[in-house]
């Protein structure tokens, strides 16, 4: 070596900054025990109320089946449907926090639990609206058997809906790519479709409005609502904006 000074003789004399470690995975340990808790749900109404369950799911299958369902039992008033309705609002929330950390590529700013709490409230509070709002027009329309089977129809569809999403939300969690995001948007919308053809069948048999007034009723309330959700958020993923 002759004297010269090398990185085993003379060290290193500059300063060595640790850095961050930078995970681009979407999956957190307490986003298992969120679905965990769900399907645990599932499970316990499936063993307590298995003519209920069955009841709820056979809703897509007709009227008829909805006029069973009605002479038995109020799903509003019910476990069931309280915990189903509790389902459908976490497997949401936590399906919308997994498409934004992956549109965004920001695990750091959207895949806390905080903002799993926030849009869970955002969910819960949609699903408040509505439910008010059908209310609402119950009364003013003296509708009440009529909204009844709107709620029944949306809870049945909600049901559905999570089942299926749950499916997907764990390959999203597994296998981060856009393109299971987008699979489970489709879900979601063919489900809110076959939640509108159910209530706009039901209101039509059993409400005297015209036809025309049921269109521009589940106009408002379902495809309109739906659409700026929908372009909001694409416009936001695309252009950090809304407007």
């Amino acid at each position: 070596m002759n004297g010269d000074s090398t990185f085993i003789t003379s060290g290193f004399e500059g300063i060595i900054s640790p850095l961050e470690r930078v995970t681009h995975e979407v999956l957190v340990g307490w986003n298992l025990l969120v679905l965990a808790a769900v399907l645990l749900l599932v499970v316990l109404n499936k063993q307590l109320y298995p003519r209920q369950f069955r009841q709820l799911l056979s809703i897509p299958g007709g009227v008829a089946h909805t006029n069973q369902l009605l002479r038995e039992w109020s799903p509003t008033s019910s476990f069931i449907g309280f915990s189903f309705t509790l389902s459908y609002i976490t497997v949401i929330a936590l399906f919308l926090q997994k498409a934004m950390v992956i549109f965004s590529n920001d695990v750091t700013e959207y895949n806390g639990s905080n903002v799993f709490g926030i849009l869970c409230a955002f969910v819960a509070g949609w699903v408040i609206l509505r439910h008010l709002i059908l209310a609402l027009m119950g009364w003013l329309f003296r509708q009440k058997e009529v909204v009844m089977r709107q709620t029944t129809v949306e809870l049945s569809a909600s049901t559905f809906c999570f089942l299926v999403l749950t499916v997907i939300l764990l390959l999203v969690l597994y296998i981060p790519n856009s393109v299971f995001v987008w699979i489970g948007i489709g879900i979601i919308f063919v489900f809110a479709l076959l939640k509108l053809f159910l209530d706009f069948n039901e209101t039509r048999l059993f409400s005297k409005m015209p036809t025309l007034y049921i269109f521009l009723y589940f106009c408002t309330l379902e495809i309109a609502p739906l659409v700026l959700l929908l372009t909001a958020g694409m416009r936001y993923f695309d252009q950090s904006t809304v407007f």
